[in-house]
């Protein structure tokens, strides 16, 4: 059903600005760039051993704030999928370097304020090594009120792994851990009222103090590292200026 995350998806109405300062903390390149005439926007792609991160810029839509507005899940066959929440299907065609790639997507109504997809490519390129310090999506954040929707949604629906399911006495909230493709996505329920929000990403890193050093002299603040609340973890936040995305560097030791 599901075989991974697929991409996280960061909208922006300047993909040279964004290209600056993602290249700058990725350290690397766009792996390439591409354009949708179905969907008409543009997008820049980045890889990672377990998902693309996308940067994309709507052609039809009025200037919003930069944000992170979805990510995607990747199916080897949407017909097998048997979803309950409402969902919006359709065919896109992504052109790039005289190539195009067909994609078929499901857009499920899981929140107003960010979009979730499932991907099922025409033809999949899975070669996603990665030699850079950051080289792997940890985890992504979402905040909710409903987990119990979406463990239906996600574990019974889409058939992703929960790995773990506890209510933390300190804040008061519910945890949920879903595991798919190396990654996880993790659900925060405190009860607060509001819609879904995709709240932030956390990065492995093969070096964190040296991905740290790195980040500081590019212009980044970077928080001291320490010990995780995961057992043989380093973490550290980074701030970003002008982006508002709550954003970890993790390495497992």
């Amino acid at each position: 059903m599901i075989k991974s995350l697929d991409r996280i998806s960061y909208l922006a109405n300047s993909l040279e600005e964004a290209e600056k300062t993602f290249s700058a903390f990725f350290d690397a390149k766009p792996l390439k760039k591409v354009i949708s005439k179905d969907r008409n926007y543009e997008s820049m792609l980045y890889g990672f051993e377990n998902m693309y991160f996308e940067i994309i810029k709507k052609n039809d839509s009025s200037s919003e704030e930069d944000k992170l507005c979805g990510f995607s899940l990747l199916s080897d066959d949407l017909t097998r999928l048997n979803i309950s929440t409402s969902y919006d299907e359709y065919e896109n065609n992504e052109e790039s370097d005289n190539k195009t790639q067909l994609i078929k997507s499901i857009d499920i109504e899981q929140s107003p304020d960010f979009q979730l997809s499932v991907n099922e490519y025409e033809e999949l390129d899975m070669n996603r090594s990665n030699e850079n310090n950051l080289f792997a999506l940890d985890h992504l954040v979402l905040t909710t009120n409903k987990s119990d929707a979406l463990i239906n949604l996600y574990e019974k629906e889409l058939g992703i792994r929960l790995a773990l399911d506890q209510f933390v006495e300190k804040w008061g909230g519910r945890m949920l851990f879903f595991r798919t493709g190396h990654a996880t996505i993790e659900v925060i329920d405190n009860k607060v009222e509001g819609n879904d929000q995709f709240w932030g990403l956390a990065w492995k890193t093969k070096d964190i103090r040296k991905k740290r050093e790195y980040l500081v002299k590019n212009g980044f603040t970077v928080t001291d590292v320490k010990d995780g609340r995961k057992k043989d973890t380093l973490v550290a936040t980074v701030k970003f200026d002008g982006i508002k995305i709550p954003t970890l560097l993790v390495e497992h030791l």
